[in-house]
């Protein structure tokens, strides 16, 4: 018996692969709250290094996922190692139509703070991100207690912040401080 072909356009799938609580639970939210459609792994999130997101990367696009990654960069400023990594993964798959890596530096708190603020000034590191953001979101903590709520989310949705967000990122590309999540926002917007 012949399988029937389906006329309806398949859909690929989006899987969203990251590097900490942070991220998890931020697109966790996101897809609740927006109704955003991609496939999450909350093991693939607990303190991941470049190798094994690279190994997640590959595993995925051997099953043709469409693969956003989302990382900090400042580990890689921290080390020279690391940074090696990095810029090898992000040369590896700069041209990559299936991937789209995102990374932040100094963290993805800076991608929170532009919801609030227009800056690209320059952070030390993730807790002066932090310390930033705090000004917008003063019970802002990176523990799994405060994360796994979605208040703090839908705080930074307010408005049209996520567009403002996203404008400011793109405009910063390059940048002291920078974030590429806005290319993932662009990317799982579309398959709505």
């Amino acid at each position: 018996m012949r399988k029937a072909r389906k006329n309806t356009a398949t859909r690929q799938i989006i899987h969203i692969v990251g590097e900490g609580l942070t991220e998890l639970f931020y697109f966790s939210h996101l897809k609740k709250i927006l109704g955003y459609r991609y496939s999450i792994s909350p093991r693939l999130f607990e303190n991941n290094s470049i190798e094994k997101i690279e190994k997640k990367i590959k595993e995925l696009l051997d099953e043709d996922v469409f693969v956003i990654c989302v990382f900090d960069a400042d580990v890689s400023r921290r080390s020279d190692a690391e940074n090696k990594k990095m810029v090898s993964l992000k040369k590896k798959y700069e041209n990559n139509a299936n991937v789209i890596l995102c990374d932040s530096l100094q963290s993805i708190e800076y991608w929170f703070l532009l919801h609030f603020e227009d800056t690209c000034r320059h952070f030390q590191d993730s807790a002066a991100t932090e310390r930033a953001l705090k000004q917008y979101l003063p019970t802002y903590d990176k523990t799994r207690k405060y994360l796994e709520k979605d208040k703090w989310v839908k705080e930074i949705l307010t408005g049209s912040k996520m567009d403002k967000a996203c404008e400011l990122a793109e405009k910063y590309k390059g940048r002291d401080s920078y974030s590429e999540i806005y290319k993932a926002i662009k990317k799982v917007s579309e398959s709505l």
